[in-house]
């Protein structure tokens, strides 16, 4: 099934974007292909064109429990998608966290245009969050900004942050867009447009968040963030159809 979602990827360049990167995940990869026990750099794997991924390594620690991310356990692509098995590994809640290389050779662009379409195929997920984000190549937070869409606990609704940089930094300063209506047991397709001083946060081609305060300029890097943010044994999966990325054209 090349769209299980009922969408196909948008390729194509826009108006202001140039596109540069599409994977909708036909070249299927089993569980345990995309290990990965402690090198950050590594291509664990590549799509039916050349596509280039890597992933959080497992000796990485998630953002709120602590646990490790177990890309070992919990990705693999099937059916069209790229999927994340969330359930207890080794006893504990896992989760994943991988990031294309969307110039062939890089995770990083300053500004660019990043559309993912999603769900998962349960509710009650309520030890798993998902920030699919953009971060700073730097690597100082909050100094250096963080855009987060969707956000949000996979038992609830989707959101979105746009963490202030520069002067406006600090550890909370941020625009929020809450409320859109978005469940995450729905397909929705999710878009993230970074231009020289502002962001946009696009649901289904509608705009839910709209920002020219402290906006980020340095590179940043895509991470498609799956986490766990609680205790107990649900499981399900978190399913990507396809993501497609661009350049800034302006």
């Amino acid at each position: 099934m090349t769209n299980p979602s009922g969408q196909a990827a948008p390729s194509g360049d826009l108006t202001g974007w140039r596109h540069i990167f599409v994977d909708e995940f036909t070249k299927d990869a089993a569980i345990g292909s995309w290990a990965n026990s402690c090198e950050p750099d590594k291509i664990v794997y590549t799509g039916a064109q050349g596509q280039k991924w890597r992933t959080y390594p497992q000796c990485y620690l998630d953002t709120y429990q602590k646990r490790p991310y177990r890309p070992d356990a919990v990705l693999s692509v099937t059916g069209g998608t790229l999927d994340f098995y969330l359930h207890q590994v080794d006893g504990k809640p896992a989760g994943a966290n991988p990031s294309p290389l969307i110039t062939g050779s890089s995770q990083y662009q300053s500004y660019g245009r990043y559309s993912v379409r999603m769900r998962v195929d349960r509710p009650g997920l309520n030890e798993y969050y998902v920030a699919f984000l953009l971060w700073p190549q730097s690597e100082v937070w909050p100094r250096d900004g963080e855009f987060d869409f969707p956000e949000g606990g996979l038992a609830g609704n989707a959101g979105g942050f746009h963490h202030y940089s520069g002067v406006g930094a600090c550890n909370g300063c941020q625009a929020v867009a809450t409320d859109i209506g978005a469940s995450f047991t729905q397909w929705h397709t999710y878009t993230m447009e970074w231009s020289p001083g502002r962001i946009r946060y696009l649901l289904d081609n509608t705009v839910v968040l709209d920002s020219s305060l402290f906006v980020p300029s340095g590179p940043m890097r895509w991470q498609l963030q799956a986490e766990t943010n609680g205790n107990g044994n649900s499981a399900g999966h978190l399913q990507v159809d396809w993501v497609s990325v661009w350049a800034y054209n302006g």
